[in-house]
């Protein structure tokens, strides 16, 4: 409950004139089917939120904004159902971007965010893909991919940087058994064509402890980008023990000139210690702006080894969503 609470603070934070000023909020629903091939089970997720953005001002300028997005969300035979839920056919209020960051104008002072936020590493961190098909898995590669806690960020004239210490309590405001995640990414400017970054992990959530190194790449020529991150990385995840582990990802993207077709296509690796095979997945989707309102997706995921004792990931989902 007391998560709820400091997302109502930070929907009803005082600003500088009317509450109203400055304020763009979105109503977003969704409806996703999911068809798991590989185990013979068709899944669905419908979700239906609001979306809050708040610039808050002074006489002298800008001073932050607040971010807020509550989603009630359902589910209906969903097999495996995520760590959010507790059954198959579960809803929930979900939380998902809810944070505050006060931008300072001082040249080298940090900005700080203050909330629930995604972790600053990898890809992610510049490519926003809450509610929507494409994924760079960071809650699989993490533990979570939106944790509470305190950050610092910054963009500079050659360089941007994102720092933050959160609790490990994931959708909970709290630290859990002594829960923890230190992350953080420095790179270049992430407006220009060529983009480089680095991140660290280091973090303790539901009892696992992982360590990560990570750099990304991303390259933009006219319509089309090419993007690739490669980590590596240890966690005590099986029996306690710690086990290395190397996982990469290479996207290439087109988009159309007027914006309203995107194509992607991922091949992603990743390699554990103790494992008789390094897993290999291609993923493949495209997202269709019908309207100013109305967006389709589809996207599909093959695995191409056989895990030693599971089936191999064999995913086909849609999604149609509508922002108004």
């Amino acid at each position: 409950m007391h998560r709820y609470l400091i997302l109502l603070l930070l929907l009803s934070l005082p600003s500088h004139g009317d509450v109203t000023k400055n304020l763009r909020w979105s109503l977003d629903a969704s409806a996703r089917v999911n068809n798991n091939i590989a185990i013979n089970n068709t899944s669905r997720i419908y979700a239906f939120g609001l979306d809050t953005h708040k610039v808050f001002t002074s006489p002298y300028g800008d001073i932050g904004y607040a971010v807020a997005q509550l989603y009630f969300t359902k589910l209906s035979n969903q097999t495996p159902y995520p760590w959010l839920f507790d059954y198959a056919n579960d809803s929930q209020f979900v939380i998902r971007e809810a944070h505050l960051n006060y931008t300072t104008s001082s040249n080298w002072l940090p900005n700080i965010r203050l909330g629930h936020f995604t972790f600053p590493f990898g890809l992610e961190e510049s490519i926003d893909t809450n509610g929507r098909l494409l994924d760079y898995h960071h809650g699989k590669n993490l533990g979570t991919k939106l944790d509470w806690g305190l950050g610092l960020n910054k963009v500079l004239k050659s360089m941007e940087y994102s720092m933050s210490y959160t609790l490990g309590g994931k959708d909970d405001p709290k630290s859990i058994n002594n829960s923890y995640a230190l992350s953080g990414r420095i790179g270049s400017l992430s407006h220009l064509d060529f983009i480089i970054g680095f991140s660290f992990f280091d973090a303790k959530i539901d009892n696992i402890q992982r360590k990560k190194l990570a750099i990304d790449l991303q390259y933009y020529w006219a319509t089309w980008g090419i993007m690739a991150e490669v980590s590596l990385g240890k966690d005590n995840k099986v029996q306690q023990q710690w086990r290395n582990e190397k996982y990469s990802l290479i996207e290439l993207n087109k988009t159309s000139i007027n914006e309203q077709l995107k194509l992607y296509g991922q091949y992603i690796l990743t390699d554990r210690e103790g494992e008789n095979s390094t897993q290999q997945l291609i993923n493949i989707g495209l997202s269709y702006q019908i309207n100013g309102q109305l967006e389709l997706s589809i996207s599909s995921r093959k695995q191409f080894n056989q895990p030693k004792s599971a089936n191999k990931q064999n995913l086909l989902r849609f999604q149609l969503r509508y922002r108004y």
